[in-house]
C-alpha cells in the first residue's frame, strides 16, 4: 500500500508537473499585447536588487541602454525548436532567422546558440517506430541516441531557414572553451568576417552525462543557458562588449505570487540577483535542461563578469497564437530583437555589475 500511495503521490506531482508547463506554454501574454514592447511600461515595473521592489514607469529607460554592445548571442530554447507540429519548428525558426539577419545589420557579431537536438531526434525515432521502454526514456543512453540523430536535423533546419545567408555549425565542449580557447576564437572571428552565422549547441552526443549530473544538482556546464553565457564571458575576456539573449515561452523571470495568481508579471530588471531564486518561478520544462533556476544562474555569473543579459519570450517571434488556432501563415506582428535592442519594455533584463560605471 505504501508503494502504491508513494507512486500515486508520484505520478501526481510529475502530471501538476506537465500541467504547468502546459499553462507556461499558452500564458496570456497575447490577451493584451498593448501591455508590452512599449517604450516604458503602464504601470509600475519590478526591480529586484537582493528585494523586489516597484518603480515608476518613468525610470525604466535609464536600466535598458545597448548602446555600447557590440556582440549579441543568441539562445533559443527547446520550446522554440522542438514541437509537436514540425510546421510551428519551421514556421518559429524563419521567424527567429529573418529577425536575426535584420539585427546583424546593426550588430555585426552575431551567434545563435541553438537546443531542439535531443527533442528533435527523439521525436524523429518515434516517428520511425522505434519503442522506447518508458523506464528508459529519461536516461543518459536514450539522450544519446536523441541527440546524435536530431543534431543534423536541427541544424539543417536552422540552414534553411537562414538561407541565402551562409551558416556554419559548432558544437562545443567543456575542452573547447578551456582549453582550445584561442582556436576557437580564430574559428568564430573567421565566420563573422565572412558574414556567416555561426550556430552552436553543446556537444551532446559526447557529453550527455552532464545530464546526469545536472539532475544530481551538481551546477556545471550542463545546459544551452549555461553554453551562452560562457562564450559571452569568453569574448568578453577576447575584448568584446557582448550581451546574451535568452527566448523561451515565457516572457522573462516570473514571481511565483503572479504566475500562481494568473498575472504572470516578469521581474522586469535585476540587479543583485542574490536570493532571487525565492521570488521566481522554479519551474523546468520537460522539452529542455534548462528552467528558471538555470536562468537565474547564468544570468547572475553572466552580470558578475561584466555581460548583460535579457531573458524574454521567443513566441513573440511570430505572435503564434494565431498559428495555433489553426489560422494558414500566421500573421507577423513583432520583434523581439528588435524590441530588446530599442530598450523597450519587454522580458527580464540582468544589467551588469558595472551597467552604471560606463
Amino acid at each position: 500500500m505504501v508503494v502504491i500511495i508513494r507512486r500515486f503521490i508520484n505520478i501526481s506531482a510529475h502530471s501538476f508537473l506537465m500541467a504547468i508547463e502546459a499553462r507556461l506554454d499558452y500564458v496570456p501574454y497575447h490577451g493584451d499585447i498593448r501591455d508590452y514592447f512599449r517604450d516604458i511600461p503602464i504601470d509600475e515595473f519590478l526591480v529586484f536588487n537582493g528585494i523586489l521592489k516597484k518603480e515608476h514607469p518613468d525610470n525604466y529607460p535609464p536600466y535598458t541602454d545597448v548602446s555600447d554592445v557590440d556582440a549579441v548571442i543568441l539562445k533559443i530554447g527547446t520550446s522554440g525548436t522542438a514541437h509537436k507540429n514540425p510546421k510551428r519548428d519551421q514556421y518559429n525558426m524563419q521567424c527567429i532567422s529573418e529577425d536575426m539577419k535584420e539585427l546583424k545589420k546593426k550588430v555585426k557579431n552575431l551567434y545563435l546558440v541553438t537546443s531542439g537536438a535531443i527533442g528533435r531526434g527523439r521525436k524523429a525515432r518515434l516517428r520511425n517506430g522505434e519503442r522506447i521502454p518508458e523506464k528508459e526514456k529519461e536516461t543518459p543512453a536514450q539522450k544519446r541516441l536523441d541527440a546524435i540523430l536530431g543534431q543534423p536535423i536541427l541544424y539543417e533546419d536552422w540552414k534553411k531557414s537562414f538561407s541565402p545567408l551562409e551558416t556554419k555549425e559548432f558544437l562545443i565542449t567543456h575542452d573547447d572553451i578551456r582549453y582550445q580557447k584561442k582556436a576557437l576564437l580564430r574559428e568564430l572571428e573567421d565566420c563573422i568576417s565572412s558574414n556567416i552565422v555561426p550556430i552552436i549547441n553543446e556537444d551532446d552526443a559526447r557529453t550527455i552525462e552532464e545530464i546526469v549530473y545536472e539532475k544530481k544538482g551538481v551546477k556545471i556546464f550542463s545546459d544551452n543557458d549555461w553554453l551562452a553565457t560562457i562564450l559571452a564571458v569568453f569574448l568578453k575576456d577576447y575584448g568584446y562588449n557582448p550581451m546574451t539573449v535568452f527566448l523561451s515561452n515565457t516572457n522573462g523571470i516570473y514571481t511565483a505570487e503572479s504566475f500562481n495568481t494568473g498575472r504572470y508579471e516578469p521581474i522586469s530588471i535585476v540587479m543583485n540577483p542574490e536570493g532571487l531564486e525565492k521570488q521566481a518561478l522554479p519551474i523546468s520544462s520537460p522539452r529542455g535542461r534548462g528552467g528558471m533556476i538555470s536562468k537565474i544562474d547564468a544570468g547572475a555569473y553572466g552580470r558578475k563578469n561584466k555581460v548583460g543579459s535579457v531573458f524574454a519570450c521567443g513566441q513573440y517571434c511570430n505572435h503564434d497564437s494565431l498559428f495555433q488556432k489553426g489560422v494558414k501563415d500566421a500573421m507577423r506582428k513583432y520583434n523581439v530583437l528588435e524590441a530588446i535592442m530599442e530598450g523597450k519594455y519587454v522580458g527580464t533584463r540582468f544589467l551588469p555589475v558595472d551597467y552604471f560605471l560606463r
